[in-house]
């Protein structure tokens, strides 16, 4: 999903004198972002998604020739205080992973000198403007009961229905005796294709366990029967043949 680019340029406080041509160097403030349910954006200012949401942010400067410049990248959570941040980067475009659930808000503050001359941003800059947001939404994790994994392209691999904010995943597959067919460890990985060591399992019920947890610390436990349905197919009104290649795991 991409939004509409908006730029924040930054005007600064004058510290001492005031320029005769209007000398003022300024800066742009963006950020680009993925988040784990593949929502992609570029040089946005605000971005709600599901966690981990990997953010680049970056910082494009304008008429400062002439002038020297410290900055850093201030980070604070939801109704905190830009001058006590829980972080403090000073790289020109940090990559920063969002795990926990909830808004963030991502402040540039930066000093431009020349000579006696100074423009700066700090926080009677940030008292009156809306920083950077990144939001990451709370935790959900939802699994089907069954799936075709018949070739048709329609449910063909079994993997969560719905899943968000979700920072630590692990789903096993067993069958009726107990014996572990398959397991995957990435929740927004493909799945289980129906297949153990390379071959189809017989349609019936399987056994699927998953412990997982959210950005926001929820916990998931989920214990379900999973029923492998190898001769459905939706656009048929009856029955398709079973695949000839299958194994009683």
């Amino acid at each position: 999903m991409y939004r509409v680019p908006l730029f924040i340029l930054l005007s600064f406080f004058i510290t001492t004198n005031i320029f005769a041509d209007n000398d003022n160097p300024s800066v742009s403030i963006t950020f680009d972002a993925v988040s784990s349910d593949e929502q992609t954006v570029e040089k946005q200012s605000t971005f709600e998604g599901s966690a981990p949401i990997e953010v680049t942010f970056n910082m494009e400067l304008f008429d400062s020739d002439g002038w020297t410049y410290e900055y850093e990248w201030r980070f604070c959570h939801e109704g905190g205080n830009l001058d006590e941040p829980y972080m403090i980067r000073y790289e020109e475009s940090p990559v920063v992973t969002f795990t926990q659930a909830g808004t963030d808000s991502i402040a540039l503050y930066i000093t431009f000198t020349r000579g006696e001359e100074v423009r700066k941003m700090t926080r009677m800059y940030w008292s009156e403007n809306t920083p950077l947001t990144i939001k990451a939404s709370e935790s959900n994790l939802v699994f089907p009961n069954a799936f075709s994994p018949n070739g048709d392209g329609d449910n063909d691999t079994y993997m969560p229905k719905t899943f968000q904010s979700i920072v630590e995943f692990k789903a096993i597959i067993y069958n009726r005796w107990g014996q572990k067919i398959y397991e995957w460890d990435d929740v927004s990985s493909k799945g289980w294709n129906g297949k153990f060591h390379g071959s189809d399992v017989k349609q019936g019920t399987y056994f699927v366990y998953v412990r997982a947890r959210g950005a926001d610390g929820r916990q998931f436990t989920i214990k379900k029967d999973v029923n492998l349905l190898r001769d459905y197919n939706i656009y048929d009104t009856g029955t398709s043949s079973a695949s000839s290649s299958t194994t009683t795991p």
